[in-house]
Formats: C-alpha cells, sequence, structure tokens
C-alpha cells in the first residue's frame, strides 16, 4: 500500500482503478508547447511504463489508490516512465 502524497498517511488509503488521460500534449500536439493550453489530466498512456498498463482497450485504467482524507487520487511512482 502506497501512501498518501498530500497527508503522508496511509490510514484513509484504498486500491482504485483510475483513468488516465488517452495521450500526453507532448503526444498530441508533436511535442510542441502550445501557449494556453489548459491540460485537463496530469498522466496520460504515452507518459507510463508500458510494461505496467494493460492491454488495449483497457490501457487508460490503471491500478491505483485514493486517499478518503484528501480526496485525491494517485499512483505508484513506478508506474510512470522516466524522461525522453
Amino acid at each position: 500500500m502506497e501512501s498518501c502524497p498530500r497527508c503522508g498517511s496511509i490510514q484513509h488509503v484504498r486500491p482504485k482503478a483510475i483513468l488516465i488521460g488517452a495521450a500526453s500534449p507532448k503526444k498530441r500536439f508533436d511535442g510542441e508547447e502550445k501557449a494556453g493550453y489548459r491540460r485537463l489530466d496530469q498522466l496520460a498512456v504515452d507518459e507510463c511504463d508500458p510494461a505496467e498498463l494493460k492491454s488495449a482497450p483497457l490501457e487508460q485504467f490503471v491500478d491505483g489508490f485514493y486517499c478518503g482524507g484528501c480526496e485525491v487520487g494517485f499512483v505508484a511512482s513506478g508506474l510512470v516512465r522516466d524522461g525522453d
């Protein structure tokens, strides 16, 4: 069980399936920065380690956690791949 990144506790943390974005702005705009683009998600499929993802069409659902105390969802850091 992971501890909550906000409060640091595991008391209110439980496993939860988390829906992530289909593509990051980097992939969506061919690596270009778009001024004023507001990102609605905080993590996308192409930013994750492929070995940690489910097979298509379920790759947007990842195993994560939810802290009921902070009302925040999060994933283990091992899911996110290192920057290119």
